[in-house]
């Protein structure tokens, strides 16, 4: 099974604070040139700010989700009371619930 993107984004965010803590500070140990050290912490350092963009980004799903289903909600509002509209509010106020928690 595949890996959620919030599980993806915290997996390569985990690998590259390991790598930029590692690039930074064993300046004695590592046997690579200046230049060379300084071009991995920049891409890592940009990776970094990507993750934590898209983190957040991934934390707005559930919000976006759930005012679509107002939004569908309050479109239907304006039907009859009948057995459809109670089906159709049904549905979307258990998906809200399962949001919710």
């Amino acid at each position: 099974m595949q890996p959620t993107s919030k599980e993806l984004l915290e997996k390569v965010s985990k690998h590259c604070a390991n790598q930029l803590t590692m690039y930074k500070f064993n300046t004695g140990t590592l046997k690579i040139s200046k230049k060379y050290r300084e071009g991995r912490i920049t891409g890592l350092e940009y990776l970094g700010e990507l993750l934590y963009y898209y983190m957040q980004e991934e934390k707005k799903i559930q919000q976006h989700f759930q005012e679509q289903i107002l939004k569908q909600m309050q479109t239907y509002s304006c039907l009859n009371e009948s057995e459809y509209k109670s089906g159709l509010y049904d549905a979307l106020n258990d998906a809200l619930n399962e949001i919710r928690g």
